[in-house]
């Protein structure tokens, strides 16, 4: 009988080993390719969407190699622990925090939202805007019948400058602004269309919009057409005058390096900046 139960436990540890090492050495190959900034399939671009989610499998990894002193297991975990603080800290709620304007600074009020190519009605939306009452509106994904769907509302008649494109599929962009628009055009993310254009805002002061969507990196082929996307959207704001507000669905998270590559630009995440990094869209 001491033999068997003798038994049982040797091989539980065992099992608790090889679990806690494949999971550690999965997490290793998931950070490995973050760190070398390649997502070549989907679930690997999935995987790292969820960073702060993810990693707390290494907390638990590292629980076992301290417990049983396994020292090397310990200390990967710990590497992909630190990583994980690396990553995710600085869009932590308790550290990102509310940055008071500075004096003199212009306020400016946006509504963006992804209104979804599969939706022909968008009364909540404009319910939402009529109630909000912003400056600017910006919408993704805007086709020809959720634009009927809007009009009919009525909620747009007050923004009297406007650059629409609504298109069948994903491709559909549209800006609306109560300030006058100059230069607005739309320019391209491979075949994908963007929107730009000047805000003259009162006294004189003027800010440079771009309304931004890329193709979901889901499917055979897509990772690769998003990350290209990603990169075309960078080396155009790179070069766009300053001050700039980017908005709209980079479909990437905080946790994506094509996302840090754009505020490495030397812009900010407005949601860390308002004290709401973690607060999902």
């Amino acid at each position: 009988m001491a033999r068997a139960v003798s038994f049982l436990v040797d091989a539980s540890r065992l099992l608790l080993f090889g679990l806690s090492w494949t999971v550690a050495a999965s997490l290793a190959v998931v950070a490995a390719f973050d760190l070398v900034h390649r997502e070549p399939w989907t679930f690997m671009v999935a995987l790292i969407s969820v960073t702060p989610w993810l990693y707390m499998l290494a907390w638990l990894t590292a629980s076992v190699g301290l417990f049983f002193r396994r020292r090397v297991l310990a200390a990967t975990s710990a590497v992909l622990i630190v990583l994980q603080l690396w990553w995710v800290v600085p869009d932590f709620d308790p550290v990102s925090h509310l940055q008071p304007l500075p004096a003199g600074a212009a306020s400016l009020s946006l509504f963006d939202a992804n209104v979804s190519q599969s939706n022909r009605n968008l009364t909540e939306i404009a319910a939402e805007i009529r109630r909000d009452m912003p400056q600017v509106v910006t919408m993704e994904e805007l086709t020809p019948q959720s634009l009927r769907s809007l009009e009919s509302t009525h909620v747009m008649n007050r923004y009297r400058y406007s650059l629409i494109r609504s298109l069948y599929g994903s491709s559909g962009m549209a800006l609306w602004s109560v300030y006058p628009l100059a230069g607005a055009t739309e320019w391209y993310a491979n075949y994908h269309p963007e929107l730009r254009a000047w805000l003259k805002l009162p006294g004189g002061r003027r800010v440079r919009i771009d309304v931004v969507h890329t193709t979901a990196p889901v499917g055979a082929g897509e990772p690769g057409n998003w990350a290209e996307q990603q990169e075309i959207i960078r080396s155009e704001l790179a070069g766009e005058p300053r001050p700039l507000v980017a908005v709209g669905d980079f479909n990437a998270t905080w946790y994506d390096w094509h996302f840090q590559a754009l505020l490495d630009l030397g812009l900010r995440d407005a949601a860390v900046v308002a004290g709401q990094g973690w607060r999902m869209t």
